[in-house]
């Protein structure tokens, strides 16, 4: 920055004496007459010095072009903006002020949608697995796989019926399940939720594959040990068969049919009865002949070597117990 020229110093010429001043003249006289010169010389170098200082102060003083155009330091805001005590604590408490409000309402707006959440999912809750908007109606389930049973179809109907009005999220489609289960001609049943209140039940029929001797009549049985109904003959293309009472009776039926199921129509037709005794199975061939099976093991090679054993030769017993190592008497 250019600084502005600086005066010239004037220089005090001393005042030469009267040339008339008598040689003579006392020495306090030319010392006074010195004194009086000397002091307003004093005065205007004392004005000039202090005019110096002030000069450079202002030209090392940066003006708020010099600060605008650098980036502004501590000092330099202080310049500019001057003294900041009564600001900065007029800012302090402005800031302040505005922080608490910002925090209560970040306080206020958390607390709002939390609550709303919490309003929305109860309703959905309520609305899902409480409100009749999804409860069972019996009237919109379907019933699968029965066929024209309309005796069995009524059975299923009213296990299902404690179930009814039961929200479908809540419903237990095993519990439904096993409750249909219960009934005496179904094997099994699955069950599927059909959107919003209905039900999708597959059933699966028991067929009855034994014809279990019981007086005069025939009870046609399942490979379960479960009575499905009577006939008074004996029905074609099932086993007769004697079964054991008590708890080996459903293991004993699911054996023999398995062993029924291994045979061929020729050594089937040739069978009068099967008796399970809990341990072993044997048979009773036409002509009073005798097969012994043993346990119901292997049953697929046993029905191979009994057929051949019954068809080529004559003996009054046969026994595949053993199957590779067959026996006839």
């Amino acid at each position: 920055m250019k600084q502005p020229p600086r005066p010239r110093r004037s220089r005090a010429l001393p005042s030469q004496e009267p040339a008339s001043a008598p040689e003579s003249a006392p020495e306090e006289d030319r010392r006074g007459a010195a004194e009086v010169v000397e002091a307003p010389n004093a005065a205007r170098r004392e004005r000039n010095r202090e005019l110096r200082r002030s000069r450079r102060e202002a030209a090392a003083r940066p003006t708020s072009g010099d600060l605008l155009r650098r980036p502004i330091g501590q000092s330099d805001a202080a310049t500019v903006l001057g003294s900041s005590d009564e600001s900065a604590t007029a800012d302090l408490s402005e800031r302040r002020k505005e922080r608490q409000l910002a925090q209560r309402r970040l306080v206020l707006t958390r607390i709002a949608t939390v609550s709303a959440v919490c309003v929305v999912v109860a309703a959905l809750v309520w609305g899902i697995f409480f409100s009749p908007l999804f409860a069972l109606d019996t009237s919109k389930v379907s019933i699968e796989g029965l066929d024209e049973d309309g005796a069995t179809t009524s059975e299923v109907q009213a296990a299902i019926e404690p179930f009814a009005s039961t929200p479908l999220p809540r419903l237990s489609t095993s519990k439904v399940s096993a409750a249909i289960g219960q009934v005496r001609l179904v094997r099994e049943a699955q069950v599927e939720r059909t959107w919003p209140r209905g039900l999708k039940i597959t059933v699966r029929p028991r067929q009855a594959v034994l014809a279990v001797k019981e007086g005069n009549a025939w009870s046609l049985v399942d490979d379960q040990g479960v009575s499905l109904s009577t006939s008074p003959s004996m029905p074609e293309g099932m086993a007769p068969t004697t079964l054991p009472d008590g708890d080996e009776r459903s293991r004993a039926a699911g054996e023999v049919a398995a062993i029924w199921a291994a045979m061929g129509d020729e050594l089937r037709s040739q069978i009068t009865m099967i008796t399970h005794d809990g341990q072993t199975v044997s048979m009773t061939l036409s002509n009073s002949r005798t097969l012994n099976w043993g346990v119901a093991s292997e049953n697929d090679l046993k029905a191979k070597v009994a057929q051949v054993l019954v068809s080529q030769r004559q003996a009054r017993t046969y026994d595949v117990s053993s199957p590779v190592h067959p026996v006839t008497s």
